[in-house]
């Protein structure tokens, strides 16, 4: 299982482009490269190969599309969704996690370029060494997550409250074609400009990339907007006794622009989960909002906490700062906790503010309907306040027990479609997760728009062929 097979077509070839040692197809490594942390299964790749710059991907695609074999590029594979699972037989994975390197922080123009399979927790700690923080701060699975790989997955996490999604940090990309040719966005076109701004002289094909799930070319490198880091941090958790409230005070937070990061713990049974002491302090509570302040300084971050506690307590309470504290000092190692407990099904998306209630207390009749409590299956109920004026939410499930496994996946498609009835709700992302629904619904004219760039930017057809329907 651990021998090399050198049964590929190509091993040899892309044993000479980027060494014996970065080039896998074993059986064991195989199989481990079939998984990423969702409950999909698809194929498993026909070998494995981890490209160490540019030039080598650029050379390996050169092959692939000379060849016409499938192509799929991944990072560290953490995603929940199964984006980055080969779907067709005998696929090249680019393996992007060699692609480690910090290339350079400008802070003249408060930039920093890195390459695609850097992982977020450790991109933080390089930039807090010299003083500076990204806006966007990563998935919450950030200690494995990459920058690529949240690039081509719309990834919404830390930070996104005040500063967006992944996409929204980014001021240009490296892409190297299906073909082969490296291309670089927004004022990187200019050989001689530094990659500054996002939206120049031409089309924005930056926003080209971002999100295709790999489909249209493999990114390399990306730049990220970068800010100083702050001295002031202030931290506030209130109650309330209705999903209707909470929701209420968190869309007036957001709207005002006033927080870091706002979460939301949806129902009584999430906060028994993740807060269960507060549950001892206030019998009546069901919903809690957990608010992270930065700023410049403590004296303007205590001024907008108390701006904030005028808003929150016009119709809940404060609770002390345990959950916003150990939401924010813990921010990447909340999530494996969630896995050993079963965590798997999730149905991540986007919707206003306003409709979350209406989407809780459908996920509840769901619940009721199924008795999954008293099938030994559980839930968590969250929502993260995103930009200007809307929020992901999050409705996860925990299997329990395998036994569930056929139960879970009908309350699962339930869950889903409930969600996308309610409020105009849109996935952030895609996969196998999110696909079937997502093609159903999705305008022709947009579908064929799709079709038609990747026909052009992919003739063969050969980066990750079939992901949404393409």
């Amino acid at each position: 299982m651990l021998e090399s097979a050198a049964h590929h077509p190509v091993y040899n070839e892309l044993v000479a482009i980027s060494g014996e040692e970065n080039v896998r197809d074993n059986t064991l490594d195989l199989l481990a490269y079939s998984r990423d942390a969702s409950p999909f299964q698809f194929d498993s790749p026909g070998i494995v190969v981890r490209p160490g710059c540019t030039e080598e991907v650029s050379n390996i695609l050169k092959i692939a599309n000379d060849k016409k074999i499938p192509v799929v590029a991944a990072g560290a594979r953490s995603s929940i969704n199964g984006s980055p699972l080969p779907r067709v037989p005998n696929a090249i994975m680019l393996d992007l996690t060699r692609m480690d390197y910090f290339k350079g922080l400008d802070e003249d123009i408060m930039t920093v370029t890195v390459g695609a399979g850097l992982r977020w927790a450790e991109l933080i700690h390089l930039l807090k060494e010299k003083g500076f923080k990204l806006g966007f701060r990563g998935p919450y699975g950030g200690n494995a997550g990459t920058v690529g790989g949240s690039l081509s997955g719309n990834s919404i996490g830390c930070g996104a409250s005040k500063w967006g999604g992944a996409c929204d940090s980014v001021v240009g990309l490296e892409v190297v074609l299906p073909t082969g040719e490296v291309v670089k966005t927004g004022s990187g076109w200019n050989p001689d400009s530094k990659p500054f701004a996002r939206y120049t002289t031409f089309n924005d094909l930056t926003g080209l990339f971002l999100g295709d799930h790999g489909t249209l070319g493999v990114k390399t490198e990306a730049t990220l907007k970068v800010y100083y880091t702050p001295n002031g941090v202030a931290f506030a958790d209130y109650g309330f006794e209705s999903i209707d409230d909470c929701a209420k005070v968190m869309h007036e937070l957001q709207r005002k622009k006033l927080a870091e990061e706002l979460v939301l713990l949806g129902d009584k049974n999430s906060i028994d989960l993740l807060a269960n002491s507060y549950l001892d302090f206030w019998e009546r509570l069901e919903c809690i909002l957990a608010v992270i302040i930065e700023e410049e300084d403590e004296e303007i971050a205590n001024k907008k906490k108390e701006i904030v506690d005028q808003i929150a307590k016009r119709d809940g309470r404060s609770l002390g700062t345990f959950l916003s504290k150990a939401h924010w000092t813990d921010m990447f190692n909340m999530v494996q906790p969630l896995f050993d407990s079963g965590f798997w099904y999730n149905t991540c998306h986007l919707r206003p503010i306003s409709t979350l209630p209406e989407t809780v207390k459908g996920a509840h009749r769901i619940f009721e309907k199924y008795d999954i409590k008293g099938k030994g299956m559980n839930w968590i109920i969250s929502a993260l306040g995103v930009d200007r004026s809307y929020c992901t939410g999050w409705i996860t499930l925990f299997i329990g027990n395998q036994k569930n496994k056929e139960l879970m996946e009908k309350v699962w498609g339930e869950l889903k479609q409930i969600e996308l009835s309610t409020g105009g709700a849109v996935p952030y992302w895609c996969g196998p997760l999110w696909e079937k629904e997502c093609l159903t619904q999705v305008n022709p004219n947009f579908h064929n728009l799709m079709r038609n760039i990747k026909g052009v930017l992919d003739p063969n057809n050969i980066l990750h062929p079939t992901v949404f329907d393409l």
